[in-house]
């Protein structure tokens, strides 16, 4: 009969925890009040008691009582012996500098606090995202830092996040999600770019990004700081000089007549300079420049995103906005392991600085006026 009892208290507590009506690290009722409310002996209430922190649903502090251990602490306990203090990676791809960044900086912090980091790449596929994030969790991995590759699988993260699993995301962020995140100033980044060309005269300054700024939350915050600064600077945003979601047009004209016709904006309208998204989209802008015959800096001053190490190669080395991936991947190991070990649950946006790289694709508005004197008088 005792045996019994106890079983059901057990199973009802379970329950309770599972189901969020006793939450993390909140006190249970205490052995007296379990002997109350099930009408049980002292006995049968602690031995309930001791089960529960046996199986790791509780820990227990003398003196105080009784608390309900975050799952997070739970799962990593009771998965330990089979995978070990395993924590994952899952990036889209791991062959550029970014990469190869976050997965150094995650692996040092981590090897020096006795875990050891998988990485998982998902090729840019949806689906294969999705079933890392669903399956990870269930083999044992104690934790996962996650590389967005779009604002997708919101049912997973948020159940994730209900049982209070330590996952933290970097490169972007998602407001409506209660997950923490480890991310670049990329608002700072365009700030300091855009400054920096209204500082060498420029009036006139286009942003053009290949994706929509509702899509990507790094690509949003760059926009942002885009707008502060000509504001501070005194200018008007003017949406003509404001291309988004580039990708969708060039896929309907195709990219060639696409910066063609961008080109011809820019020179009717007396565009000077342009902040791009990434290097990627500022060295095709660049490209499409050279091939029309118009100069970079002396036509059009272009900066990039991401230092990513084609801006140093490219025709007209980029000046951009440097990223510090290390940082950002030893930050998200450096969350996850306080998450496991001290139950120190973090849901914060922690933003790493950035630093802008000068180099030759932006100069001073005097370069243009004396590069067209120079032309005038060679005619």
């Amino acid at each position: 009969m005792r045996g019994t009892l106890y079983s059901k208290i057990v199973e009802e507590m379970k329950a309770k925890i599972a189901s969020g009506e006793y939450k993390p690290d909140e006190q249970l009722p205490t052995e007296a009040e379990l002997t109350e409310r099930f009408g049980v002996s002292r006995v049968t209430s602690r031995r309930a008691l001791e089960e529960l922190e046996k199986l790791g649903y509780i820990y227990r502090i003398q003196g105080s009582g009784s608390f309900v251990k975050p799952l997070s602490r739970l799962h990593a306990e009771q998965q330990g012996d089979r995978v070990g203090k395993m924590v994952s990676l899952i990036l889209p791809e791991e062959d550029d500098r970014g990469a190869m960044g976050y997965i150094r900086g995650a692996s040092d912090w981590l090897n020096r606090h006795g875990y050891f980091l998988s990485v998982h790449q998902s090729n840019y596929d949806n689906s294969k995202e999705r079933k890392l994030l669903e399956e990870l969790p269930r083999r044992g991995v104690s934790a996962i830092i996650y590389y967005p590759r779009t604002p997708s699988h919101f049912d997973v993260l948020h159940k994730l996040a209900l049982e209070d699993y330590p996952l933290v995301t970097i490169d972007k962020s998602f407001e409506s999600l209660s997950i923490g995140s480890v991310v670049s100033d990329n608002f700072d980044g365009t700030y300091q770019a855009v400054s920096h060309l209204i500082a060498l005269g420029h009036r006139r300054i286009g942003f053009l990004s290949s994706v929509s700024i509702e899509s990507t939350s790094s690509v949003l915050d760059r926009y942002f700081g885009y707008c502060q600064a000509l504001k501070d600077g005194g200018i008007s945003v003017d949406s003509r000089f404001v291309h988004l979601d580039a990708r969708v047009m060039i896929e309907e004209r195709g990219r060639e007549r696409f910066f063609e016709e961008l080109l011809q904006l820019y020179i009717i309208e007396g565009v000077t300079a342009v902040q791009t998204e990434n290097d990627l989209v500022a060295a095709s802008l660049l490209n499409s420049c050279l091939d029309a015959g118009l100069r970079v800096p002396q036509d059009l001053s272009i900066i990039g995103y991401d230092n990513h190490a084609l801006a140093e190669h490219v025709a007209v080395p980029l000046t951009t906005v440097e990223q510090n991936f290390y940082e950002i991947g030893r930050r998200a190991a450096e969350m996850v392991v306080s998450w496991l070990e001290q139950a120190a649950v973090c849901r914060d946006k922690i933003t790493v600085p950035v630093k802008l790289v000068r180099r030759e694709s932006a100069a001073g508005t005097d370069r243009r006026l004396e590069a067209e004197g120079a032309r005038q008088l060679a005619e």
